[in-house]
C-alpha cells in the first residue's frame, strides 16, 4: 500500500509542477541575457530525465523537441517557451549546477530541481 501512495503523491506532484510550468505566463523581455524556467521534479529513482520528459509530453503536460546524436545522446533544443537560436543554446542545470551529461544520460533523484536556460 505504501508504494501505491508514494507513486500517487509523486504523480500528483509532477502534474502540479508541470501545470504551473505552462499556466504561469512569462513576463521576460527578449532583450534579457537569459530566459529560464525552473521546475522541481520528483520521479521514481533512476528514471532518466529524457524518459520523464517524453512521458510528460505524451500526457500533454509539456512540449519539447530536440535532436538525437549517436554516441552523444539527445539534446533538447526547445522546451516550453524557450527555443535555441540567435546564438543561444538551451542548457539545463541540476540543483543549480550546470549538467555534465545529456538528458538521456541523467538519472533523476528525488527532489532534483531542473532549470532550463538560454545562454
Amino acid at each position: 500500500m505504501k508504494k501505491y501512495n508514494k507513486k500517487l503523491y509523486i504523480g500528483i506532484a509532477i502534474i502540479l509542477l508541470f501545470s504551473v510550468f505552462f499556466l504561469v505566463p512569462s513576463f521576460k523581455k527578449e532583450s534579457q541575457i537569459a530566459d529560464s524556467i525552473i521546475a522541481p521534479v520528483q520521479f521514481t529513482p533512476n528514471t532518466f530525465l529524457y524518459d520523464a520528459l517524453v512521458r510528460e509530453k505524451d500526457k500533454g503536460n509539456i512540449d519539447f523537441s530536440g535532436k538525437n546524436y549517436p554516441g552523444l545522446g539527445f539534446f533538447v533544443t526547445d522546451i516550453g517557451t524557450l527555443h535555441s537560436g540567435n546564438g543561444k543554446n538551451l542548457i539545463y542545470y541540476i540543483n543549480g549546477k550546470e549538467a555534465t551529461v545529456g538528458v538521456s544520460s541523467y538519472a533523476l533523484k528525488d527532489g532534483d530541481v531542473i532549470e532550463w536556460k538560454l545562454e
